[in-house]
Order: structure tokens, then C-alpha cells, then sequence
């Protein structure tokens, strides 16, 4: 019987990043909702530090997991021997990272996600993929610092050159990658993630978890981290212009009101809503436990998903699951994510924006729409399964 393929997959994220513990997840998720006969073909290894990892994600994974390492812990130096032999390859054999290429070697792993391997390491049967989330610092420079630009720079270059694959999440960004790397022959792929649905999000009451945060019974909801590209600033021009038109509907925002490029951005957020006078329109929630996250999704009116940029919006994969209505801005990764129910502004339009809002908020839609969500059950089986293919492909080296 052939050998199950080990794959380890990096735990990313943490507090500053949700959409990467989001983005393993689903992986995982996906991979484990495969039919058995395909599951005994490998097996799920996940690699997680201290501040990638959230305890609860780590409580709801572990149960479809083959092992978890715990990396602050087996990758801490032991011996100064160790500590030299490391030091000496990394200088004469140009290897990144010969602690964890010894540690990968030691438990296993034949597929490391994301993980650029070096030449000598694809000798030895270690075989990893690099990803790329996108090039926002290609398109938004200005928020970024020049550090950042410099070492984003550095790494995509690196894997332009150096990678013998690299994996996207959409076709615009595999586009880009083209564009910014006409010489590069490094193989691009394609994988586009969807988010697995829970049962767990039927089963909870969503009137109780929208009394739970004293909302009114018709919202919009933005589940966005407060990160200056993801525009929430247009939804406060669009309520200013209803609000001339003595049109009052009401947001509300979920997610970290950390921006660690910009500190002073909650400040701003916090002044407009102040100067325009919509306090009573407006509910910061922060972060919120996902679950509840989901039930105020399937509770409000629509999503609203106004980014910049995005390489793979999280969200409108969420809101898709559960056959939500979403209000997007038009740029290409959501014109390519296309869900079903979806409306477009332009993304700086308030204007159009406020069109959107307006015919949503005088519409008579029943929440949760129970129609809508066993039409996206449907769909998401089918999708997340395709997702899941995909990858293991990409496992597998498949071409």
C-alpha cells in the first residue's frame, strides 16, 4: 500500500491577520470533508507558533488533525553545536532555514504549505509551495511603510527567481505576478479558497445573537479588519448622502480595530462618525467570536464588502456560503469572485454606494433567508470538494 502523503501546513495569522488562520482553516476543512477513500491518501500535519495560532482554532482543528508541532518549541536551539552546523549552511550552502528543513526531514513531512524549499531540500524529498496573498503594495504603496515595500520586494523576487512553483488565490493575481515577473520560470497556480460551512452556524439562533449585541432588526454588516484599504470610509460618505435624503440605515462592523501600519486610522474612523452625526447608525462590535460573526451575517439585510484590495476576499466567501446579498466594490478579485446575489459599486463611488444601500434598506427581506442558505448549501459541497481537489493537486505536483 502506497505511502499516505504528509503534508504540514503553517499556521498564519494571528491577532494582525485573520484572513490567514482563515485562509489554513479552510484547507484544512475542506481537505478532511473529502470522501474517505481519498482521505486515507494523506495525512494533515499543522505547524504553529505562539502568535500565529488561536487557541480556538487550535480546539476546533485538532480533532482533524494527524499531529500539530508546536514550532517555538522544536525549533529552540538545544547545543551550540546545533547552533553552529545551522549557521555554517545558511552561510556556505545558502540555505534559509536549516533548523526547519532538519525538523521537517525529522517528522516527515514529503508537502509543506506555505513554504518556499530550497534545491538541496527537493533532493532529499522535501517538497513546499510559496504563497503569495497579493501585491496591494504594488497598487496601495502609500500604506505601506518603506521596510515593508522593500522586504515584500525582496521575498517576491526571491520566489520569482529561486521557486519552482508559487501559488495564488486568484487569476488577477496571477496576472500581476506576470506582469511584475515577465522573465520568471517559475510555474504559477491557481487556488482559489472557499470557506467550509459549519453546521454549527444552522444550529444557533440568529434573532438571539443580534439581541446579543443589541442591534435593531434590520442592519448591514461589514466584517472587515479596520485597515485603511478596506475603505470603510466610503460607507460614511454613502450614510452622509442618505442621510440628506433623511434615509437612516444602520452598519454593523465587526473585526480588530488594530492597523498596525496606521495607528491613528480608529481615530479617524471615530471622528467622521462623530462630524457626520452617525452614532445612532453605527455599531462597533470589534472582534467578535467567528460564530456569532456567521449569525449576524445570516441576520443582516446585506454584506457590505468595500475593499481596495483583497487577494481573496474571506468575507465574500463566507457571505457566499450562507447565500447572503452583497454590495462589492468593482475591483477585479471581486469581479472574478463573482457570488451569486452580488451588486457592484465603483469602489470610490458613495454615490453609487448609497444607490445600493438605499434599494436594499427599503426592501422587504427576511432574515435569516432559509431559501437562500439551502441553495448556498448546495453550491458550497460542490465548491469546497473542487477547492479541496485543487490543492491536493498542488500537493501531489500534479501539472
Amino acid at each position: 500500500m502506497k505511502k499516505p502523503l504528509r503534508i504540514g501546513l503553517i499556521m498564519l495569522g494571528g491577532k494582525e491577520w485573520i484572513g490567514g488562520s482563515e485562509y489554513i482553516k479552510n484547507i484544512i476543512l475542506a481537505l478532511i470533508n473529502l470522501p474517505s477513500e481519498v482521505k486515507q491518501t494523506f495525512e494533515v500535519c499543522l505547524l504553529y507558533s505562539k502568535k500565529s495560532i488561536n487557541p480556538d482554532i487550535l480546539n476546533q482543528l485538532e480533532p482533524f488533525l494527524n499531529t500539530t508541532y508546536d514550532l517555538d518549541r522544536e525549533l529552540k536551539s538545544r547545543n551550540l553545536i546545533d547552533r553552529l552546523r545551522w549557521k555554517a549552511r545558511n552561510i556556505f550552502l545558502r540555505e534559509a532555514n536549516p533548523r526547519m528543513s532538519d525538523f521537517l526531514q525529522k517528522v516527515g513531512i514529503d508537502f509543506i504549505y506555505p513554504y518556499q524549499t530550497s534545491t538541496r531540500e527537493e533532493k532529499l524529498n522535501l517538497h513546499g509551495c510559496p504563497w503569495i496573498a497579493d501585491f496591494q503594495h504594488k497598487y496601495l504603496p502609500h500604506l505601506f511603510t518603506e521596510s515593508e515595500i522593500i522586504d515584500r520586494d525582496k521575498s517576491f523576487k526571491k520566489i520569482a527567481t529561486s521557486s519552482q512553483r508559487v501559488v495564488l488565490s486568484s487569476n488577477s493575481a496571477a496576472k500581476d505576478f506576470q506582469t511584475f515577473f515577465p522573465n520568471s520560470k517559475t510555474k504559477v497556480e491557481v487556488l482559489q479558497f472557499r470557506t467550509s460551512l459549519q453546521e454549527a452556524w444552522y444550529k444557533e439562533d440568529a434573532i438571539a445573537i443580534q439581541q446579543k449585541y443589541s442591534l435593531p432588526d434590520r442592519f448591514f454588516l461589514v466584517s472587515n479588519q479596520f485597515w485603511q484599504h478596506k475603505n470603510h470610509g466610503i460607507i460614511f460618505e454613502a450614510l452622509k448622502i442618505l442621510k440628506s435624503k433623511s434615509i437612516y440605515p444602520v452598519i454593523a462592523y465587526t473585526g480588530s480595530t488594530e492597523d498596525y501600519r496606521n495607528p491613528n486610522y480608529m481615530d479617524t474612523i471615530l471622528k467622521t462618525i462623530q462630524e457626520y452625526s452617525l452614532e445612532s447608525q453605527t455599531y462597533l462590535l470589534g472582534l467578535i467570536p467567528k460564530q456569532d460573526q456567521m449569525q449576524l451575517m445570516r441576520r443582516s439585510i446585506a454584506v457590505i464588502q468595500p475593499s481596495l484590495f483583497e487577494g481573496w476576499s474571506t468575507v465574500v466567501e463566507d457571505a457566499r456560503c450562507l447565500g447572503k446579498t452583497m454590495l462589492l466594490s468593482d475591483f477585479s478579485v471581486h469581479l472574478e469572485q463573482n457570488p451569486p446575489n452580488s451588486s457592484f459599486f465603483e469602489r470610490h463611488s458613495p454615490q453609487q454606494l448609497a444607490h445600493l444601500i438605499d434599494e436594499c434598506w427599503n426592501s422587504p427581506i427576511v432574515t435569516p433567508d432559509l431559501e437562500q442558505e439551502a441553495l448556498a448549501r448546495d453550491r458550497n459541497a460542490q465548491e469546497t470538494q473542487e477547492f479541496a481537489y485543487r490543492f491536493l493537486a498542488i500537493a501531489n505536483g500534479n501539472k
